[in-house]
Formats: structure tokens, C-alpha cells, sequence
């Protein structure tokens, strides 16, 4: 009897730890969903192949580039959001900590758990280069989508819908 307690102890013990390695490498976000996208990029056709939380832009199965390691993609949308007339390429990511390298001056440090943010980037030599990235959202997206005039739908998990368009520098809601 104190046997088998000891041994079911133990296995309780070793998937507590299996739960909590998944938990940090981002295993339970949402990030499932695998789909492939193309667009004309300068007379050349690039695809947007999103699989396993990573985005690929790839041309003629030469990869142009692929989201960096430390961000999970949970969706990407291409579009003119900034209405400069070409096409940008924004993604919906879980990263951890609410700022990059360069946070407010009032935050003494970041935080390490996992927070969605959208990253915008401009097309330059055919390739993706950051143009925004957002901090932490508060609420989370739960839905977006590109509307035909520019803005960027968002419908959170609360169900509240909103609406939002580029400002000088950022996205600013357009719809309260």
C-alpha cells in the first residue's frame, strides 16, 4: 500500500513537471492553426506558410525569412493597414514579457510569462522588416481580420468588437 502511494506520488510529481516544461515553452497558448498565403511582392509570388507557431516567406522554395524563435504565431494577415499603398505583413504573437529590449523608462524590469501583441512589418528587398510591435494587448485578440477601407476588426474574448486603423505611429481605435 505505502508502495504504491510512493509510486503514484512520483508520477503526480513527474507530470506536474511535464505540465509546467510544456506551460513555458508555450505548448497551451493558442497557437494551432497552420495555413499558407500568397501575395505578389514586386513581380515575385511569396508565400506565407504559417505551421507549429512559426511564419515562413518564402519565394520559388527559397525561404526570404521565418519569425524569430522566441515569438509563437498564432495568426498573420496581409494588408495595406498603414494605407501607404502596399501591402504589409502583420502578425498576432505570443512572446514573453510585455516589452522587447527597449521598455518605457518606468519599468524597471519586464515580465517573463507569455502576452500577445500584433507586430507589423514593411516588405524591403523582399523581406519582412518591423515597422511596429506592439506591447502586451490587454484585452487579447481572440479574432481579427482585415476590413476593406484599412482597419484592423478585433473581437476580444470578451466579445467586445472593435475597430482600428494606423495612427502616426501605432495602431489608435476608431470606432468608440
Amino acid at each position: 500500500m505505502r508502495r504504491a502511494a510512493g509510486l503514484a506520488l512520483y508520477v503526480a510529481l513527474l507530470a506536474g513537471i511535464a505540465l509546467v516544461l510544456l506551460w513555458y515553452r508555450g505548448d497551451f497558448l493558442p497557437c494551432r492553426g497552420e495555413r499558407t498565403s500568397t501575395l505578389e511582392l514586386e513581380g515575385t509570388e511569396v508565400t506565407l506558410a504559417l505551421r507549429d507557431a512559426s511564419l515562413t516567406a518564402a519565394a520559388s522554395d527559397t525561404v526570404l525569412w521565418q519569425s524569430a524563435k522566441n515569438i509563437r504565431v498564432q495568426d498573420f494577415l496581409s494588408f495595406d493597414i498603414d494605407r501607404d499603398g502596399t501591402a504589409e505583413l502583420v502578425l498576432l504573437a505570443w512572446r514573453r514579457g510585455n516589452y522587447g529590449p527597449s521598455r518605457p523608462f518606468w519599468v524597471a524590469r519586464n515580465d517573463t510569462g507569455w502576452s500577445q501583441h500584433i507586430f507589423i512589418y514593411n516588405w524591403q528587398d523582399g523581406a519582412p522588416v518591423p515597422q511596429w510591435m506592439s506591447s502586451g494587448l490587454r484585452p487579447q485578440v481572440s479574432r481579427w481580420a482585415a476590413q476593406p477601407d484599412g482597419q484592423l476588426y478585433i473581437l476580444t474574448p470578451q466579445g467586445e468588437e472593435t475597430l482600428w486603423r494606423w495612427g502616426q505611429w501605432g495602431l489608435v481605435r476608431t470606432d468608440l
